[in-house]
């Protein structure tokens, strides 16, 4: 049986009245007029607005505006729902009561003795429990007595604990879980283990704090056993298309050698700077050599030896592109230092000469300073040039490319100390190639035709000798060496249609090239290059490449070569990338990486490089992952040479963030 009642009228903004109404079903329903009361008996359904509640039984107290269900209530609106075994609810107000509480919030979920709604996004629940383990019962689970959701947002608890297989392990005094898309401040998931040089560590205790939209704060410290404490700040920009960047500073007093290193990073693209300019900076600056080799978690940074610095301006005038950049470059090695402050450059567009010619006008303005443990020195320089070219076939049979390059340099002293010298300058080179086709109807192993490329090509370059040697050297300005040399050479591709969706592949490339000095009236070393690009394999083999490429002395038959392979083999639940190296007097190394999925939860990733003539590992690194249904585990380790290090993570993978709140005692639970 359905009543329907009409409660009354309402008056709105809008045009027009709005009628509340609220739906009643169950297969029993008593009016009791003293009391002014509906009680609903077996399987009631009450409907009102978007809300939809389901319970054994239930009450509708008139006089008040209250609901009260008993016994499997289910409350929903706006696709979220909540059981429980006795609920109150105020229609008015909206507020609401429910005892033995379940509901899904984001990606977890939560459950309550008691939970009270106190507004429309906010609700308190007492006895609360929080977990993202769908298991029953949950592998870990969140204890609080007192809990503040808001709802697409986060949830406070105040205090807190962490039980894990129905054990408490950890407690704190209190606590937030975020439950929104958005981006959440608090602390970041850190990394425990051991290494050579640090001893026992914890890396990556950070807390992250979002600014606005568009900027985020990261304070990190490290604590390592035999180094201290290492204390990072990190902030992160994104106000696009104005400005977008990173700044990243490190600071550590070492407790065994009392040495007081650090380093600063930063990043920054400004599309929209001054006068319609653009600015972007990569700025690297450490307080000694060693650091980043000390201090860095991948080994492809141990291997680092330069650190660079660069910053640059870059607008167009009258369609004149121009550069201001200042430079700083340092090698680790040998403690070389290359500085270019300031430096500047600018070019034309490309224009055509007759219909025909094309040329453009380029230049450049350095001053450059090169320091040594020895000494230091600068250099000043500036040019302009053009190089005008074009192309022209001959007769449909092959094509010529002649260019000429001009350049006028002036420097603020040449090489013996004379001020303010100049220098003019220009070469010449002119190519000519054609190519020869030829297709073979071979219908053989998968084969459906094949395409023969033949493509010779000769050039010839001119220098004369303009005694370079008298300038300075100059980033950005041509030396002019002399030249007087006829080049040429061959190239051969084979490409073919391959398999039942005829692809097109590429079989095969050689090439094979020398030159003739006439400046000294002998050959230069003949140099070859052969190709295999396309994988012709059958699975698991994903793809495959060979290549050889070296020189031949023609005047005493001497030879070098480099052999180089790449093979990759994919399985369901293995797979590995073979990369390796041969060259000529016996210098072989692999590298290998790849994954090992034994079970459904492990997997193994791996990375190594063999030397064959030391026949040792030069380096290698793997990492242990292990899925605990709603944890996740990770141990990995590297080592280069006698440099080692281990760490050991372990996470929730719906909550990887461990999160403590910041300034929330100001929150009172009602």
């Amino acid at each position: 049986m359905i009543i329907i009642l009409y409660l009354g009228m309402a008056v709105d903004t809008a045009p027009g009245d709005t009628v509340d109404i609220i739906h009643y079903q169950a297969k029993e329903i008593v009016y009791d007029l003293e009391k002014s009361l509906i009680t609903l008996s077996d399987s009631s359904i009450i409907t009102y607005r978007d809300i939809k509640l389901t319970s054994d039984s239930a009450y509708y107290h008139i006089d008040e505006n209250v609901l009260e269900a008993f016994g499997n209530c289910d409350l929903r609106q706006m696709g979220d729902s909540i059981k429980g075994d006795y609920l109150k609810y105020n229609i008015e107000n909206r507020k609401a009561l429910m005892t033995n509480a379940r509901t899904q919030i984001g990606k977890g979920f939560l459950e309550g003795k008691k939970v009270i709604w106190v507004s429309k996004d906010v609700i308190n629940a007492y006895d609360g429990v929080y977990t993202t383990c769908s298991n029953t019962p949950p592998h870990y689970y969140f204890y609080s007595p007192k809990m503040k959701i808001y709802l697409g947002d986060m949830v406070i608890a105040r205090p807190i604990f962490l039980y894990i297989q129905g054990v408490p392990v950890v407690a704190a005094p209190f606590w937030f879980v975020p439950i929104s898309k958005k981006r959440k401040s608090g602390l970041l998931p850190f990394r425990a283990g051991n290494s050579r040089d640090f001893g026992k560590f914890i890396r990556g205790f950070a807390y992250y704090f979002v600014i606005s939209d568009y900027a985020d704060l990261t304070l990190q410290v490290d604590a390592m056993e035999k180094k201290g404490i290492m204390p990072h700040l990190e902030a992160i920009w994104d106000y696009n298309p104005f400005t977008k960047g990173t700044i990243h500073s490190s600071y550590i007093k070492e407790t065994d050698t009392r040495r007081k290193r650090y380093s600063i990073e930063a990043r920054n693209s400004s599309p929209y700077f001054l006068l319609g300019s653009s600015f972007n900076c990569d700025i690297h600056y450490i307080s000694d050599n060693q650091y980043q080799q000390d201090f860095t978690d991948t080994t492809v940074l141990w291997l680092k030896k330069e650190i660079s610095s660069q910053a640059t301006i870059t607008g167009e005038f009258n369609s004149i592109k121009n550069t201001l950049f200042f430079e700083r470059m340092e090698n680790i090695a040998d403690s070389t230092i290359i500085e270019k402050l300031p430096g500047y450059s600018f070019s034309t567009p490309s224009r055509l000469l007759f219909s025909t010619i094309n040329y453009s006008v380029a230049g450049h303005f350095t001053r450059e300073q090169y320091q040594s443990s020895v000494d230091t020195t600068r250099v000043v320089g500036a040019d302009i040039s053009t190089a005008p070219s074009f192309k022209q076939n001959i007769l449909g049979l092959f094509t010529i490319s002649p260019r000429v390059n001009f350049d006028l340099a002036g420097f603020d002293q040449d090489t013996a100390g004379n001020r303010l010298r100049m220098r003019a300058a220009y070469s010449f080179t002119t190519s000519a190639t054609t190519i020869f086709y030829r297709i073979f109807g071979l219908e053989l192993l998968g084969f459906h035709g094949i395409l023969h490329k033949v493509i010779p090509q000769i050039s010839y370059s001119y220098t004369p000798d303009f005694h370079s040697e008298r300038f300075p050297v100059v980033s950005g300005i041509p030396r002019f060496t002399p030249c007087n040399q006829i080049a040429f050479g061959i190239g051969q591709e084979f490409e073919a249609k391959f398999g039942e969706e005829l692809k097109k592949i590429h079989v095969l490339k050689m090439n094979w090239n020398g030159a003739y000095n006439l400046l000294t009236d002998s050959l230069t070393p003949f140099k070859f290059f052969g190709e295999l690009p396309a994988n012709l394999f059958p699975g698991p083999i994903s793809s495959f490449n060979l290549n050889i490429r070296g020189e031949w002395n023609p005047y005493n038959y001497d030879y070098t070569y480099t052999i180089t392979n790449s093979i990759s083999f994919v399985l369901s639940f293995f797979s590995i990338n073979l990369n390796q190296s041969y060259t000529k007097a016996g210098t072989y190394q692999i590298w290998f990486n790849g994954k090992l999925k034994p079970t459904r939860n492990w997997l193994v990733s791996y990375s190594a490089r063999y030397d064959w003539e030391t026949k040792r590992l030069v380096n290698y690194s793997f990492n242990l992952q292990r899925d605990l249904h709603c944890w996740q585990a990770n141990f990995s380790f590297n080592q280069l040479g006698d440099v080692w290090r281990y760490d050991f993570k372990v996470q929730i993978k719906e909550i990887p963030e461990v999160q403590i709140g910041k300034g929330l005692l100001g929150y009172i639970f009602e």
